[in-house]
């Protein structure tokens, strides 16, 4: 667990990574962070679906060879064998996109949109400005 500040209920809160998930997955929220170079980053981003569905369509060009681009690099940068099958590279592929690391979340940023990252334990605090009142799932620590 990650103790972090939620801005409204001005208190420290012990929250799993799955906790943060949720939360951005029912709502907006500003997340406040230090940066890997030690500044500070403050970052209005959701996981919400209809944010995403709506950005998606938004920018989608119609090509799918643009669409998908963004696997080029990771296919890329692993330990790839020129023996092995492109359906063996995109099998090896999947299988770290499946495995989220524990340590991070990718949120879609909306001023930038874009898919942004953020560690954890470098989290300061999160906000949710205007909650959702039909959440999905409402997280057990805001019932407490």
């Amino acid at each position: 667990t990650y103790k972090i500040f939620i801005t409204e209920e001005k208190a420290e809160k012990d929250l799993t990574r799955e906790d943060i998930v949720e939360l951005l997955y029912n709502d907006v929220g500003i997340v406040t962070f230090t940066k890997a170079d030690g500044t500070e980053r403050v970052m209005e981003c959701t996981l919400l679906q209809e944010i995403l569905s709506e950005r998606m369509m938004a920018n989608n060009t119609g090509d799918e060879a643009k669409n998908i681009e963004w696997m080029k690099p990771v296919l890329e940068d692993s330990d790839s064998d020129s023996t092995k099958s492109v359906k063996e590279q995109l099998g090896e592929f999947e299988e770290k996109v499946k495995l989220p690391n524990a340590n991070t979340i990718a949120v879609y940023d909306i001023p930038s949109d874009g898919w942004r990252s953020f560690r954890l334990d470098s989290v300061k605090s999160i906000s949710i400005p205007n909650p959702t009142p039909n959440n999905n799932k409402i997280p057990p620590y805001l019932n407490a």
